[in-house]
């Protein structure tokens, strides 16, 4: 997601969904690949703008949703896809938010989602993956790294039911997508994190 930028410092498009990942990092039986859903209704997608003591400001977005394949046998195969509605954006106050809607930041008008498709996935430890993937955002598509944590894994989980609980946290540069604005005074890092649940499809 700056100085809204998603969060690149939506740190959280989002996109980045990865959620169900971490659910690959819990110990456990092998079990065929399985597909899980991720959205807002469950989780939120956080952003930080600023990388100095003058300036810092926090904000969100609301509508979002993902998709994220979860192979326990081979890591590697697991995937994830996550859409967000750059319009959803929320900040602290109403004028902000119009401020960061338009042109000069996430112009919603003109690129209404933005979007995270994963191309690795790699787990760093018992309950830890690295997610590797390409952020769109204003037409413009870089790569973009989430540290992801799993807890709470439930493999038995019924259908509609929760599979597990992830967080992932990442970076962005809001110049490389155009977004320059203020930007010797604010700074160009964009903090995201993604905090959501897993839900069995």
């Amino acid at each position: 997601m700056t100085i809204a930028l998603l969060s690149t410092d939506v740190r959280r498009p989002t996109t980045l969904l990865l959620a169900a990942f971490l659910t690959l990092a819990g110990a456990g039986p092998a079990a065929a690949a399985e597909r899980l859903e991720i959205s807002g209704k469950y989780g939120t997608i956080d952003f930080a703008i600023g990388n100095s003591r003058v300036f810092r400001t926090t904000g969100s977005f609301t509508d979002w949703k993902g998709t994220v394949k979860v192979d326990d046998v081979n890591v590697g195969q697991s995937s994830v896809d996550v859409i967000v509605k750059t319009a959803s954006i929320q900040m602290l106050d109403t004028q902000q938010t119009n401020i960061l809607k338009d042109s000069d930041y996430f112009d919603v008008a003109h690129f209404p989602e933005m979007t995270f498709h994963s191309t690795r996935v790699e787990r760093t430890g018992e309950y830890s993956l690295k997610v590797e993937g390409d952020i769109t955002l204003r037409g413009v598509t870089r790569p973009m790294t989430l540290a992801m944590t799993v807890s709470d894994r439930q493999p038995q989980a019924a259908p509609g039911a929760r599979y597990a609980r992830f967080r992932g946290v990442g970076t962005i540069k809001r110049s490389e997508f155009g977004m320059t604005k203020y930007i010797d005074m604010v700074g160009d890092n964009v903090e995201i994190s993604i905090t959501t649940e897993a839900r069995r499809h």
